[in-house]
């Protein structure tokens, strides 16, 4: 049996929700790109400079505010629990997101409007076809800004019954504006879980998990202050779907169930289980750690859990439940993976110079220089008012406009970094940092007498750059810097 629930446009109010935690910032996407209805060679540029955040921006009647591309902020997760539907099956629910800035809307009738196709198809083992939904959706706004937005965010949630094994999934956004559909792939095992034996399912990481009202019915979606809750045996949550928190949010929140515990109930250890929560960086080592005993309330639990990062470094982390019935000492564990993203301050107090440096792609000589030479007791004063200058929302405790450069620092830095250098000052990283995400990269693999090649390809800006790597070591120079130049109109770093 097939379930569908969450579509969006459906979810109504539910004033008897109950909120028992927050998190007060967690940001839900890592990173965006950020356009306006203006010149091509305009786009990139409004983002990242302040003077031209006022520019005009005038649009008529049925034009259209066009997305940034297919990336950051169009993402899906997939977590599997036991399912209710009899022995040998296993329930699969898969969270997809989309910011606003992701879509096409349409100016009408003094609001604007986007409507969307999100398709999900798996294949089984044999690539025989095992579901295949489409929903199709509608969102509107009034206010031009919000479609430019990567923090507000419509979720899907697909849910389906299989057989443990080994399944293709692909989830394709089909905006109604556009022909050609974006797309997500992913190879997925599903585990299988029994009341026979004791099991601990997928873990969903959280940006905001509190309790609902028991009466609401499984599988429920609640609109609250402006987010979709999803609702799950006695837990409602906003998934994150990326797996991103900044190392100065309080915590990572995090939902899980535990299946077969032992029936027998003779001595007080029968009674009891005991869940050890581990934090381990990249190398394996535990950087946080606790314990906690629980006594049974029946063959299986539904808990959350809220793990502290604020003494976090950046990087990759795992977040690792082991459960352990007491009664008869068997142990299960799983894990989930999560990165930690850089707080710009921390930057800023550890190693001043490098943060200085990271501007050099946004911040003028004259204010280059007025950080370089401040005085060690005012620089991060002198660092806070160069992105106060630049906040869209001084108004408000979000620094969109900073936020956003940071976020394009670590994805830079993941995808582009090269022996002996930082991915955000590669060549690749300048023109990502600058320009975000191609539209189409064209490959040219290595043959003899050539370099590895790549030419990152921005539609809208009639924009084809070329990198070569002449080291051999993944370090592509941007060739035809002038044609950059003339996109961005701001001074290019000396070559290296």
């Amino acid at each position: 049996m097939v379930v569908r629930t969450g579509i969006l446009g459906e979810v109504r109010p539910n004033p008897e929700l109950t909120i028992a935690e927050r998190n007060p910032y967690v940001p839900r996407q890592a990173l965006k790109n950020s356009v306006r209805h203006l010149p091509g060679w305009l786009l990139p540029v409004l983002l990242l400079f302040p003077v031209l955040l006022h520019y005009p921006v005038n649009i008529s009647a049925q034009e259209v505010v066009a997305p940034s591309i297919a990336g950051p902020d169009f993402h899906a997760s997939v977590i599997t629990f036991q399912s209710d539907q009899g022995a040998g099956k296993t329930q699969v629910e898969v969270y997809v997101s989309i910011a606003y800035d992701q879509l096409y809307f349409v100016r009408a009738e003094g609001t604007f409007r986007a409507e969307y196709d999100l398709n999900l198809v798996l294949l089984g083992p044999r690539g025989d076809m095992v579901f295949d939904e489409t929903t199709r959706s509608q969102t509107t706004t009034p206010i031009l800004e919000e479609t430019l937005s990567d923090e507000i965010v419509r979720m899907q949630r697909f849910t389906f019954i299989v057989e443990p094994g080994t399944y293709d999934l692909k989830v394709s956004l089909l905006d109604q504006q556009v022909e050609d559909p974006r797309e997500l792939g992913f190879r997925i095992e599903v585990p299988g879980y029994s009341e026979s034996r004791l099991s601990i399912s997928d873990i969903l990481l959280a940006d905001f998990l509190g309790e609902s009202d028991l009466s609401l019915p499984a599988g429920a979606v609640v609109d609250y202050a402006g987010s979709q809750l999803f609702v799950r045996q006695g837990h409602a949550y906003i998934p994150n779907t990326r797996g991103m928190y900044a190392n100065f949010a309080p915590s990572v929140l995090a939902y899980y169930e535990v299946y077969g515990f032992n029936r027998v109930r003779r001595t007080e250890q029968d009674r009891l289980y005991r869940v050890e929560y581990y934090v381990l960086n990249d190398t394996g080592e535990t950087a946080v750690y606790y314990m906690r005993r629980h006594e049974k309330p029946g063959s299986s639990a539904f808990n959350s859990v809220e793990m502290n990062i604020q003494d976090l470094t950046p990087g990759k982390y795992s977040l690792r439940i082991d459960i352990t019935d007491m009664g008869s000492g068997t142990t299960v564990s799983n894990e989930q993976e999560f990165t930690v993203l850089e707080s710009y301050l921390t930057l800023a107090f550890q190693d001043f110079e490098k943060a200085v440096n990271q501007l050099r792609y946004i911040a003028s000589e004259r204010e280059l220089r007025l950080l370089r030479s401040a005085p060690e007791e005012r620089r991060l004063t002198f660092f806070k008012q160069f992105w106060a200058s630049r906040d869209p929302t001084p108004g408000t405790k979000r620094n969109e406009v900073m936020l956003e450069y940071y976020r394009r620092v670590a994805f830079a830095n993941d995808r582009f970094d090269v022996p002996q250098l930082d991915g955000w000052a590669t060549d690749r990283g300048m023109v990502y940092l600058t320009l975000g995400l191609p539209d189409y990269v064209d490959r040219s693999e290595f043959s003899s007498g050539s370099n590895p090649a790549q030419i990152w390809v921005y539609n809208s800006m009639r924009l084809h750059l070329l990198f070569e790597d002449d080291s051999g070591f993944g370090d592509f120079k941007l060739i035809n810097r002038d044609d950059y130049r003339e996109r961005v109109q701001e001074r290019i770093p000396p070559e290296r």
